[in-house]
């Protein structure tokens, strides 16, 4: 496991309140029949070797966490059939994918669990999908769907079980110790080498690299100055348990973002966190609450191209002020532009992985204190993660549409995911009822500032 992925496995141990989960709310245009569907997990089995893992700590809680093939690996526990109470409409549907959602993970088992889920009106049906985030982040999960789905029209290859990437444990404890910390050191060693090479390359390449080191040295100071910014204390922030989820989904056309982003000459994620905070603002102001600024976290995909199927956590990440308190459009996208572009400027995202790399040499009751310290810090968590253009199928049943959902925590009661799927961004909003007992307002607020961008785009 690499320091990333443990980092949220000893989030969870430290604080078992927090569920760094992720998943995919997938509605289907009719409900599979039982052997296509069947087939369709086995096929992802297959494919996905992770997805037959469970997690073994190092011994004495010294190195790092291994994925090992689960010996005792149950389909039947993971797969599971669920129907809706009528009248089987998007609430019931929401409603029941909240509670699952909530819910934990079995630590002693891989960490995923798939829902089929029948009684949707109109004959359709749903798939909910989802799994612990040390196993893979948002970018990283398109590997998933690609091994469950195939484009309309096409059908899909025969299962083909993925080959062992090394070899099993030897057997007791003596065995899996020894092949703890081989891997440990063996993850060492890479950065030691690195290290070490980094004079060679110096000269080799003085110019390209003193580049590099001045841009690894800014990206470090800008992820420095994130990591050290004061908390920012929201008044609808209160002092619940984390434990509730409230779901409420969107869908815009990728086509009308486009009208809306090149007149403005903004970027995509520019106009959503603008839109964010113009949303969160309104909101603020119809509770009767004053907030100037939100802390909000925004992930940044570091994944080359190569590594599209690649499972585990690729991402780094950086903190931007969300002006909740302007309510001029204008000087709220100019803000949130400043703010994206000295991020990408000094590279701070990038650099995170750095940071947690570090961690590799730290023990792991020290990496559990860390991630504690970092629960909290931020309001509002925002991802975006690029999909699929064409539309899919699963199991023989045409995917309407996918919503990607984040687990919220105590301290940040809404995480906003989106996803562009076939034409349309995707919107999972996932809010904690103690702090905002009204998310359906935080959907059509956000909805209403986007209009409001879409105005100034067009002239209207």
């Amino acid at each position: 496991m690499t320091p990333t992925d443990a980092l949220f496995w000893f989030a969870e141990g430290a604080l078992p309140a927090f569920r760094p989960i992720i998943a995919g709310l997938y509605v289907l245009d009719r409900a599979p029949e039982p052997g296509a569907a069947r087939a369709s997990l086995e096929r992802a089995l297959a494919r996905v070797e992770r997805l037959r893992q469970c997690v073994v700590d190092a011994p004495a809680g010294v190195g790092l966490p291994e994925w090992r093939e689960d010996p005792h690996f149950d389909i039947a526990y993971h797969v599971r059939q669920l129907m809706l109470p009528p009248p089987g409409g998007q609430r019931e549907l929401l409603d029941l994918a909240a509670v699952l959602l909530a819910t934990p993970l079995d630590r002693q088992r891989p960490l995923w669990e798939a829902y089929w889920i029948g009684g949707l009106e109109e004959g359709r049906a749903a798939y909910f999908l989802k799994l612990h985030h040390s196993v893979v982040d948002g970018v990283g999960s398109i590997a998933l769907l690609d091994a469950q789905t195939d484009p309309v029209g096409t059908r899909g290859a025969p299962p083909r079980r993925s080959r062992r990437t090394r070899p099993p444990p030897l057997p007791g404890l003596v065995g899996r110790s020894a092949a703890l910390l081989g891997d440990q050191a063996e993850w060492l060693a890479r950065i030691a080498w690195r290290i070490a090479g980094t004079p060679l390359t110096v000269a080799r390449h003085p110019r390209r690299s003193a580049d590099a080191a001045w841009r690894t040295a800014r990206g470090i100071r800008g992820m420095v100055g994130d990591l050290v910014q004061p908390r920012i204390a929201d008044p609808l922030a209160v002092a619940g348990s984390g434990l509730s989820r409230r779901l409420d989904v969107a869908e815009w056309p990728l086509d009308r973002l486009q009208r809306i982003k090149t007149p403005l000459e903004i970027t995509l994620n520019d106009l959503v966190l603008a839109s964010l905070a113009g949303a969160l603002g309104a909101y603020h102001r119809e509770r009767r609450v004053h907030a100037d600024e939100l802390a909000c976290l925004v992930p940044m995909n570091l994944r080359g191209r190569s590594e599209r199927e690649a499972l585990g956590n690729r991402v780094g990440m950086f903190r931007i002020a969300l002006p909740v308190g302007i309510r001029d459009p204008h000087q709220r996208l100019a803000r949130i532009r400043a703010q994206t572009q000295a991020a990408k400027a000094d590279r701070r995202g990038a650099a995170a992985p750095l940071f947690v790399e570090a961690l590799a040499f730290v023990p792991a009751p020290a990496m559990r204190w860390i991630a504690r310290r970092a629960l909290g810090r931020v309001n509002v968590a925002c991802t975006n993660v690029p999909g699929v253009a064409e539309p899919r199928e699963m199991a023989g049943a045409r995917i309407e549409s996918i919503f990607p959902f984040a687990s919220v925590v105590e301290g940040t009661p809404l995480v906003m995911a989106l996803l562009s799927y076939a034409g349309r961004m995707e919107i999972g909003i996932d809010t904690d009822p103690e702090a905002i007992p009204d998310p359906h307002r935080i959907t059509a607020l956000f909805e209403a500032a986007l209009a409001e961008y879409e105005g100034l785009a067009t002239g209207a």
